[in-house]
């Protein structure tokens, strides 16, 4: 548990001094992604925007092994390669379709995140420990009201976030 707190304490800390330094040095004139901030031409400015770039493809590629295995399993083709690499191939560029094609669908995931992710990542955490908690010891504990304030914000969090999305999306409609 210690080792959690330190760690959520740190991250905290890192984001907070990243966001106080962009906003010296850039001002009130701060784009929303880091990379539009960066001066135009320098090699620099270059390898970042490239690293940047590889992240989510990276990522992109750990969120697709869980539904690859599971079309894999259900169809019982797992143990052939060439089939697991159609799969693999045809789920990236599907979804690559899909989000080139679908209009609005930055703000349509803008709003799904904005929905589950605070969900998912603050709340159902909390709310699964205050139940589990509740049901040994029914006194009012530090941990139970740390969870309480974090449910609070994360239900804050989604409203607000569903709002903008919403906002973006009806301006563009």
């Amino acid at each position: 548990m210690q080792v959690l707190v330190l760690c959520f304490i740190l991250t905290a800390f890192g984001y907070g001094i990243t966001g106080v330094t962009g906003y010296l040095m850039y001002g009130a004139s701060t784009q929303s992604q880091i990379t539009l901030n960066l001066p135009r031409g320098n090699l620099s400015s270059k390898i970042a925007i490239y690293t940047t770039l590889v992240n989510p493809l990276t990522k992109y590629a750990l969120f697709v092994i869980p539904i690859a295995d599971a079309i894999e399993d259900s169809l019982r083709v797992a143990n052939s390669r060439p089939v697991s690499l159609a799969i693999r191939t045809a789920l990236v560029v599907g979804t690559t379709v899909v989000a080139l094609t679908v209009p609005l669908f930055g703000y349509v995931t803008m709003l799904t995140g904005a929905l589950l992710a605070s969900s998912v990542i603050m709340l159902m955490p909390c709310v699964c420990y205050l139940k589990i908690s509740s049901m040994t010891s029914k006194k009012l504990g530090f941990e139970r009201v740390v969870c309480v304030c974090i449910s609070v914000l994360a239900v804050g969090i989604a409203v607000v976030g569903t709002f903008v999305s919403f906002k973006h999306i009806v301006r563009s409609l």
